[in-house]
Order: structure tokens, then C-alpha cells, then sequence
């Protein structure tokens, strides 16, 4: 079981994704490039309140090229969908904690792309929550959450 943000963790998460034939089937053809801004919020112990992840994602008809963390921020325009929430908010939802559909929905999660698109492969962000929820395994060194805010927010 990997450390949350580790590269073994991104391999697994890859992993996870190219054994679901759920993933495969409901993906949409073609290469599309993900990127997800993870966010400090002064909240989560693994990240400070100014630091940002950023990691990409490149699905290729229904499989996963790639799952990696990124040092430098990419050119935006080089992603189909931008996914940008912050880091207490993303550590529940690998945690199990918090529906990613419901969060997107309440907009607490900034989608960037085109929400056309994002609608017809809806059944496609089921299969992901749904994966998260079954088999994502994270070793939270610091804790899980939810953390203790201390009345802040």
C-alpha cells in the first residue's frame, strides 16, 4: 500500500486503471490529456498552504499511458479537462470519504474543458469514483483524513 503523492502510489493508481475493463469500456476513444491541480489549503498535513500538485493523466482509447506527478506547471491548453480542488478535498475523496460526482457537482471542484464532452462520459466518472472507492489502498503517514481544522476553513 503506497504513500499518498509517492511515485509508487501514481504507479498504482495507473495500474488500477488499465486492469478495469469498466474503464475500457466507458472511456471515449482517442487520447485525451487530464491535468489536476491539487491544492494547499492549509488544511491537509501533506501539502503547505501555498504548494500546488499537479499531475497528469493520459488516457489512450480506454487505457492509461500515464499517471505522473508534474514538476513545472504545463501549458494549459495542451489538456482536454483541467480538474482543479484543493488538497483536503482530493485526499477525502481517495480516502473514501467524499463522492468526487457530488463535489464536481456542488462545485467544489473547478472543471476546465468541455463540459459536453464531460456529460456524454459521465458514466465513465461513476467507474472512476466507483474504482477509488473499491480498490485504491493509501498509506497516510500523516494521518487520514478528515483533519481537524481547528474552526478554519
Amino acid at each position: 500500500m503506497p504513500a499518498i503523492y509517492t511515485r509508487p502510489w501514481y504507479d498504482n493508481m495507473k495500474e488500477i486503471l488499465n486492469r478495469s475493463d469498466e474503464v475500457t469500456k466507458n472511456a471515449p476513444r482517442g487520447v485525451w490529456h487530464v491535468l489536476a491541480e491539487i491544492r494547499g489549503d492549509g488544511v491537509s498535513p501533506y501539502m503547505a498552504a501555498d504548494e500546488v500538485k499537479r499531475f497528469a493523466i493520459v488516457l489512450n482509447d480506454g487505457k492509461c499511458d500515464s499517471y505522473e506527478e508534474l514538476t513545472e506547471a504545463p501549458p494549459r491548453k495542451d489538456f482536454e479537462f483541467i480538474l482543479e480542488l484543493p488538497a483536503a478535498l482530493f485526499e477525502q475523496i481517495v480516502a473514501n470519504q467524499t463522492d468526487p460526482v457530488e463535489s464536481g457537482l456542488k462545485g467544489a471542484i473547478k472543471i476546465i474543458g468541455d463540459m459536453r464532452v464531460m456529460i456524454q462520459n459521465a458514466e465513465l466518472v461513476n467507474v472512476l469514483s466507483d474504482i477509488y472507492q473499491r480498490e485504491v489502498e493509501t498509506e497516510w503517514p500523516k494521518g487520514m483524513p478528515p483533519y481537524s481544522t481547528g474552526g478554519a476553513r
